[in-house]
């Protein structure tokens, strides 16, 4: 049987693929910074390895969020490889993911600038909280491709196949929701276990079976 889920697994890989990318263009020493106090030509090694020092926060929120997009790409791939056709509800509802993921780059960049500083509790909070969003929106998807079963997915597909799928969604979100809660009292401990979860997830992610 023909697959019909071509043109928004390529629509979905596209804004994942911009959403990645757009995540490193915040990324480099502030070289208007430096010519604010000389010319550029002499700037020391000393100097040099001070900005980059700096931009730990901004890394660690890029590396943070590259790997939880990559892993949330590779769990939307799984889900549409198990589909054969949509409808208009997992359209629209896939669109919303896709609308959070794109803005993915807001809450990375907001947290590279403040990690570190005052607003760090306020940053982390937006940060986590906004994966709770995308978490959210992502059970609504996996809720859109089930509701017609029998329709939207390929006849070999296992029940268990989509229960696997329908658990680790489910798991992620009350994940999320915990780190969350967790950010609002401690935020540095909120933002380890962020950091731990995507860690979790790539150890343990599987390939899904569609057989019965």
């Amino acid at each position: 049987m023909n697959k019909e889920t071509s043109r928004i697994e390529a629509f979905s890989d596209g804004i994942f693929a911009v959403a990645i990318t757009l995540l490193a263009l915040d990324i480099g020493v502030d070289i208007k910074g430096i010519e604010a106090h000389h010319r550029l030509e002499a700037t020391t090694a000393k100097e040099l390895l001070g900005q980059l020092t700096n931009l730990w926060p901004k890394i660690f929120a890029y590396f943070n969020s590259f790997a939880s997009l990559l892993l949330i790409w590779m769990s939307h791939h799984q889900l549409f490889k198990l589909l054969r056709t949509t409808n208009n509800k997992l359209i629209l509802a896939n669109g919303l993911l896709l609308l959070a993921v794109a803005l993915v780059p807001f809450p990375t960049k907001t947290l590279g600038e403040f990690l570190g500083s005052d607003a760090q509790k306020t940053a982390i909070v937006f940060y986590t909280g906004y994966s709770v969003v995308v978490a959210v929106l992502y059970l609504l998807v996996m809720a859109a491709a089930k509701s017609k079963a029998k329709n939207l997915f390929l006849p070999n597909v296992s029940v268990k196949g989509v229960q696997t799928i329908s658990k680790g969604l489910e798991t992620g979100f009350f994940l999320c929701v915990m780190i969350f809660v967790i950010s609002l009292f401690a935020p540095v401990v909120g933002l380890c276990l962020h950091f731990c979860m995507w860690i979790y997830w790539a150890v343990t992610a599987k390939d899904n079976e569609t057989d019965h």
